[in-house]
């Protein structure tokens, strides 16, 4: 879980809302415990009627606890008198404590108190009449009671000393004295439906406080999530270049995407149901243990097996996520790869292959999403059942204990209505306990998930030195120095190359595809950064130096021209922060971009017009020249062009050389030339194959001495036989 744990670092800042959340969350709690409570009051009015109802639990709680005894109403025998007066409802004594006030003043189980002595006079009273006024009688003062042996009718005088009540009985006798005691049976009736009002009004305020603890809550997950997703975003583009020729473009977007989603519902989870529930939970134990605490020790013996049980299938949960997390990348890789290429799909008529490649990728999704649905459906039932067995358990107990009763532990008779509300409430605590055994799967999801974020995220970064230096405008040279580099898990692209370009030099590199030529110039910009050598520009080695001050003063243009989502004036003018107009145009004029901007038809808004997805809305030699007239705008000290004129038209290549031999002129300038016109402009031909520089010199030169030269220029440049 520690990924999991890790990624709570983004909420920290929103930490008001969530000190919200868990303020919401103990008044739920409350309420929660609260309205189960009001089951017991209920069940008191509506099944002890002949008991006293609600009133009569009070005093007889109040009675039990000053005098130290287990008592209770029931009706006297038929014809019974004492004191020479009829008797109808007696108070039993069903157990006494040892040192109690009752045991000290001579009361013993069995004893029937019918009635009290003030003066020299006995009154009976019925035994509601009798509890309340042993109940409200004085702590600390004797009182004295008639009494009645139930085995042979002696009668005597009893003086106890009543004691203190506990705090719960205090508060029972409370609570109840604000309700007036009912006198018949519409009576209680109205008290009954007071008490429904009341109950409805604490599951109001419980919504309320749910609403506002799940709104604060969610609001400051995506916050966090946000926060977090800017910070991978800002990794991700100083990754180096190679993260993607490994792992490709699909994989970093799932990560963005259905992982960080992933995450946000285990967050919400977290700090939703995992606070909420076991808070409910909590409440409902203190409520159970309340009514029988031997009972709910029974009933909660269910906890290890199901602790157990959860651990178990939240590690199979765990690695069933980032299988499907990874089948989620999979699949984006697949679906992207099948749209950006529909045009080659459909000319060579693959629809079919790709359509069962995907259906093979998605099948895989599949099987990993239903293997996670089965084990979150399978975790509720299992708890759930484990629960009901405990359960189950203690309810055949406490059956006896209403039945026969027992004086093991002081259990005694058990009251009828406390054992159906004490199983109620037992049975309660299983709900939140059932959903917290989703929420423990949850977190294992979301772990998955957080892992493969930061996996990203710890990913090292492109290298680069603290306060390092800027690198001046370059005006000497570039040095090659024993450069050599290895892509992960491949072999050397780049291997002990040593080359020197001086200041104004057009330098063009040749050699059949995959002799590393691209390799070796994205070396210099540190889109890469070599395993072995180093690069200088005017003695200065440029990975001793600040990577944005190097990459100012180099402009490039790649073969694959790359244009975003914006205005075609926004394209050009991409790197820099405050483009001028006029510069803007000046740049497009000397890239030819004005001769097409200028059609009204197709550009009615001019350098304002958005170029769509990728410049879906362009044709190739047009988004060449606007990726060219991007490098004239930069004003680079090094040009680069990989083919930089691929894509044009032989018109509009003529015309872009011309333009590009002024505007070269004063500039380093590095070509990976296809073709005969940019080799023969060259100042220096560079020959590569298989990693290595074989040879390097003027066309002439290498015509006549180097015979991959010879080969390259028959075959690739366009050369004459």
């Amino acid at each position: 879980m520690k990924y999991f744990l890790r990624s709570l670092k983004y909420l920290k800042p929103y930490r008001a809302r969530l000190t919200a959340a868990v303020v919401c969350v103990l008044l739920i709690a409350v309420l929660w415990g609260g309205g189960l409570g009001m089951m017991l009051p209920g069940a008191k009015i509506l099944l002890d009627e002949d008991k006293g109802g609600l009133h009569g639990w009070a005093w007889q709680s109040l009675v039990n606890d000053k005098m130290k005894v287990s008592a209770g109403v029931e009706d006297a025998p038929i014809n019974q008198r004492a004191f020479s007066q009829p008797v109808f409802k007696v108070v039993r004594i069903s157990s006494v404590k040892d040192g109690g006030p009752a045991a000290t003043a001579g009361l013993a189980t069995g004893d029937l108190i019918v009635g009290v002595q003030t003066g020299q006079k006995v009154q009976v009273l019925r035994g509601e009449e009798l509890l309340q006024w042993i109940a409200e009688a004085p702590s600390d003062k004797p009182i004295s009671l008639a009494v009645c042996n139930s085995r042979t009718g002696a009668e005597r005088i009893v003086s106890p000393v009543l004691g203190t009540a506990s705090y719960d009985s205090r508060a029972l006798g409370y609570a109840v004295s604000f309700v007036p005691v009912p006198h018949s049976q519409m009576e209680r009736y109205y008290i009954f439906v007071y008490l429904l009002i009341f109950a409805i009004l604490i599951t109001v305020l419980r919504a309320v406080f749910t609403f506002i603890q799940e709104y604060a809550v969610g609001t400051a997950i995506w916050q966090g999530i946000m926060d977090m997703r800017c910070e991978n975003y800002n990794a991700v583009l100083h990754l180096p270049t190679t993260f993607f020729s490994e792992k490709g473009v699909s994989d970093a977007t799932s990560r963005f995407i259905q992982d960080t989603a992933e995450l946000a519902r285990g967050q919400n989870t977290l700090l939703g149901k995992t606070l909420v529930e076991p808070a409910k939970a909590i409440a409902t134990i203190v409520l159970a243990f309340a009514i029988s605490w031997q009972l709910t020790l029974i009933a909660i013996l269910a906890g290890p097996p199901a602790f157990l049980l959860i651990r178990t299938l939240g590690k199979k949960m765990h690695k069933a996520s980032r299988r499907a997390l990874e089948s989620w990348s999979l699949m984006l890789e697949v679906l992207g790869e099948t749209l950006i290429g529909i045009r080659v799909v459909k000319a060579y008529t693959m629809e079919g292959t790709e359509r069962r490649r995907f259906f093979r990728v998605n099948r895989d999704l599949l099987r990993q999403q239903n293997k996670m649905e089965r084990l979150d459906a399978a975790s509720g039932p299992m708890v759930e059942s484990l629960g009901i067995v405990a359960g189950a358990g203690a309810a055949a107990f406490a059956g006896y204990l209403v039945f026969v009763g027992t004086d093991w532990l002081n259990f005694g008779k058990m009251d009828s209505t406390k054992f159906l509300v004490g199983m109620a409430a037992l049975f309660a605590i299983f709900d939140p306990v059932r959903k917290l055994a989703k929420v423990s799967l949850r977190f294992q999801a979301s772990d998955a998930a957080a892992q493969r974020i930061f996996a990203m995220q710890d990913i090292p970064q492109e290298k680069s030195v603290q306060n390092a230096p800027t690198l001046p405008r370059h005006a000497k040279s570039i040095q090659f120095k024993n450069v050599s580099f290895r892509y992960p898990g491949g072999e050397e692209a780049v291997k002990d190359v040593n080359l020197e370009i001086l200041f104004g030099q057009r330098v063009a590199v040749v050699g059949p595809n995959g002799s590393g030529k691209t390799t070796l110039l994205s070396l210099l910009p540190r889109l890469i950064d070599p395993t072995q050598g180093s690069i200088l520009i005017d003695g200065v080695d440029v990975s001793s130096c600040s990577i944005r001050s190097l990459r100012r003063q180099i402009g490039l243009v790649t073969q694959d021209s790359v244009l975003f989502h914006a205005t075609i004036g926004e394209n050009i003018a991409y790197g820099l922060r405050r483009p001028k107009h006029d510069a803007v145009l000046s740049a497009a004029k000397q890239a030819y971009v004005d001769e097409f901007v200028s059609d009204k038809e197709r550009f009615p808004a001019g350098y304002d017009t958005m170029v769509g997805e990728h410049g879906a809305t362009l044709s190739g030699g047009q988004k060449q020249r606007i990726s060219i007239a991007r490098a004239i705008l930069r004003d680079p000290a090094i040009l680069i062009f990989d083919e930089a004129t691929s894509q044009v038209d032989s018109d509009s290549e003529r015309r872009i050389q011309d333009a590009m031999e002024t505007f070269m002129t004063g500039r380093t300038c590095l070509l990976i030339a296809h073709r005969f016109a940019t080799v023969m402009s060259a100042d220096k031909i560079v020959v590569m194959n298989e990693g290595r520089i074989v040879d390097m010199g003027t066309h002439g030169e290498l015509l006549a001495r180097c015979e991959l030269y010879q080969h390259l220029y028959r075959n690739q440049l366009g050369g004459a036989p």
